[in-house]
């Protein structure tokens, strides 16, 4: 019991962290990429659109980051060691906010990008990555997350005019 309680306080951010602090300065995005020149590319695009990029070591951790800085976008490269990519978008794409989930792959079709969107994700990146794709890609899952996340409009007639 001890165990779960203090993995749980563990999650929890706390005032003054660096969770904390990401919120506020800018926004997170989650990656989990396995070349360093993507990640070079990656670092660029965030230093240019002022986000905060934040790289995972382990689908798990990517999850848990995606969850605890409620990132909007998660990108994650489908060569990942040990990773099935359907498993690990599904898994980011129903992660708490609902971040948009680009998958990074050296083959990009039809097919793919259907599957992608079949499991929760929302665009498929062609690498090796090039910043201008990452921009644009990011600038629209930014996009439709922040329309998404607002709720519905209610009908804005009086009560007496509704049938």
């Amino acid at each position: 019991m001890w165990k779960a309680l203090r993995s749980l306080f563990k999650r929890l951010p706390r005032r003054g962290t660096a969770a904390d602090q990401d919120r506020e300065s800018g926004t997170a995005v989650v990656a989990l990429v396995v070349s360093d020149k993507d990640q070079q590319v990656l670092k660029d695009v965030a230093d240019r659109q002022s986000l905060r990029l934040h790289f995972a070591r382990s689908c798990e951790e990517a999850a848990d980051l995606a969850e605890r800085l409620g990132a909007p976008v998660a990108i994650f490269d489908r060569n990942w060691p040990g990773a099935d990519w359907r498993t690990v978008v599904q898994k980011l794409s129903v992660a708490q906010g609902r971040p948009c989930v680009l998958l990074a792959s050296g083959v990009v079709d039809e097919y793919l990008w259907q599957e992608v969107i079949r499991r929760g994700g929302y665009d498929v990146l062609a690498k090796p990555l090039r910043a201008e794709d990452v921009s644009r890609a990011v600038k629209l899952a930014l996009s439709y997350w922040a329309a998404a996340s607002k709720p519905a409009l209610q009908d804005a007639r009086p009560l007496s005019l509704k049938r």
